[in-house]
């Protein structure tokens, strides 16, 4: 019996091709779905920084007073009050906010506080707010110290969880448009205008 089906008969040589490889595949044009997710990360990206400087805007504020706070560790009384004054126009209506004094400011301070921090607030800082409108101070030192340090320990307070101020729709741009005066110098104005007067 005989092949007859085989290709080649045992006469016949095999006309075989070389192996051709198949062309170089390029990497471009890209595929749409890697430019989509290029252009996702991009977005991402710019967004998180946009965010990051807001954030820091925001909180400039907040150390600059805080910074205040750490290198002026015997502020008394009425240093305190007018640093969180100072810290609370930064993030509100200066006009309202410069009315208020005494214990509608108190009031205000604890208002923006988280609910668990106002009774502390309050406790440390009543003290200093009764004794900041009286002419003559009547304590004997050693309460002042004591009004100085728990009025100091209120500040702080204030100033690591009240700031920013948060408002009805989430957090409020500082309202400062240009760059505000620092509390330092403010500070110093105000020592200057006492001893030239």
């Amino acid at each position: 019996m005989a092949m007859t089906n085989s290709p080649t008969s045992p006469g016949q040589s095999l006309q075989l091709h070389d192996i051709h490889l198949p062309e170089q595949v390029s990497n471009y044009p890209i595929a749409p779905g890697w430019w989509l997710l290029l252009a996702l990360i991009v977005m991402s990206a710019v967004w998180s920084f946009k965010k990051f400087k807001q954030r820091r805007r925001l909180n400039a504020s907040k150390q600059q007073a805080l910074t205040a706070l750490e290198h002026n560790p015997s502020m008394n009384a009425k240093e305190c009050l007018t640093l969180l004054k100072w810290a609370a126009m930064q993030y509100v209506n200066r006009q309202q906010l410069a009315k208020l004094y005494g214990d509608n400011f108190q009031d205000f301070l604890k208002k923006q506080l988280p609910e668990k921090h106002q009774a502390s607030f309050i406790e440390l800082s009543t003290a200093a707010f009764e004794a900041q409108y009286q002419a003559s101070p009547t304590k004997i030192a050693t309460a002042t110290t004591d009004i100085d340090n728990d009025c100091l320990q209120a500040t702080k307070l204030w100033l690591t969880h009240a700031l920013p101020i948060m408002g009805p729709l989430g957090i409020v741009e500082p309202m400062s448009v240009d760059k505000p005066a620092t509390f330092n110098k403010l500070v110093s104005q105000k020592q200057e205008q006492e001893l030239s007067a």
